[in-house]
């Protein structure tokens, strides 16, 4: 498939990369989070978000005949997640799951970023039809796919604790939307996900000056909100990327692709993958799945 022209987005992207990468470093990277999410999370963001809707949507319903979830309530998803900011959608076909693990059963642990560029599987998830009216109801408009991670992750009970396995938010735009799907069975003793129903209603000004919060705080604010999420190979559910979420230490291998949309591109989202980690991808990808080819 012939690549488009690059944006002048697009080409500022490596720029934008080793600058976060330079800030993480530092005692700067601190500071430029805080400033950004309170210019996020302020209550002025209702402006763009009616804006963004104004002039990009509504987005046109696809036919979901060809859909690998042609069966779920779209109307029921969306509502569920604008109250609880995260919902259930269901569990891919077992013949389609089987022909992905093939590729993902043999690969090391790592993070493999615009998977979606080189497998045609993810590629089918990331443009289903059935999980895009999702997005297009809850968005608004159009959705864009910012990112297409694929996570293999090892045992982690032996390993130190790391911020992701504390209860966080993420945001990638004025309105943003992650879709999680595993590729292993997860269940209470891998390292499941786990999500506070309703959290991203509730971000205050001390969350945003410290960005994570503990076990026991969201104990206290959340009460029984915290849900873990488990299920076999192929389960898929929506989570809006500002709700508390986490990932247990399990002690087990766990494979989950994150797909995140959002209802708009701006610099800062064209994804944190850089050239090596887009080659070293493209090099193992075709080397456990040569007949595949690229869908990109």
């Amino acid at each position: 498939m012939a690549h488009a022209a690059l944006s002048p987005a697009r080409l500022l992207s490596p720029l934008l990369n080793t600058l976060r990468l330079f800030a993480h470093r530092t005692k700067l990277a601190n500071a430029v989070r805080i400033v950004r999410q309170l210019f996020h999370f302020g209550p002025w963001r209702v402006i763009p978000i009616a804006l963004i809707k104004r002039l990009r949507g509504p987005a046109p319903l696809q036919n979901v005949a060809n859909s690998l979830l042609p069966l779920i309530d779209e109307r029921a998803i969306t509502t569920q997640l604008k109250q609880d900011g995260v919902a259930p959608a269901g569990v891919l076909p077992a013949n389609f799951v089987e022909e992905l693990r093939q590729l993902t059963d043999a690969l090391p642990p790592e993070e493999y970023h615009q998977s979606h560029q080189a497998s045609p599987h993810i590629q089918a998830i990331s443009e289903d039809p059935a999980i895009c009216n999702v997005l297009r109801r809850y968005l608004g408009c159009e959705p864009v796919l910012l990112e297409a991670s694929l996570f293999v992750t090892q045992p982690e009970q032996a390993l130190p604790v790391a911020n992701q396995n504390y209860f966080h938010y993420d945001y990638a735009g004025w309105e943003s939307m992650n879709v999680f799907v595993y590729l292993t069975d997860v269940y209470a003793t891998a390292s499941h996900h786990m999500a506070i129903k309703g959290s991203h209603r509730h971000i205050g000004f001390k969350d945003i000056m410290r960005g994570l919060i503990s076990d026991q705080e969201a104990s206290q604010r959340f009460a029984d909100n915290a849900c873990p999420i488990t299920g076999p190979a192929g389960t898929v559910f929506f989570e809006n990327t500002e709700v508390f979420h986490k990932r247990t230490r399990g002690n087990e291998r766990r494979v989950m692709l994150n797909l995140t949309y959002t209802s708009h591109r701006n610099l800062l989202s064209y994804g944190r993958a850089s050239r090596n980690n887009l080659a070293y991808r493209d090099k193992l990808f075709s080397e456990l799945m040569p007949d595949a080819g690229a869908a990109s």
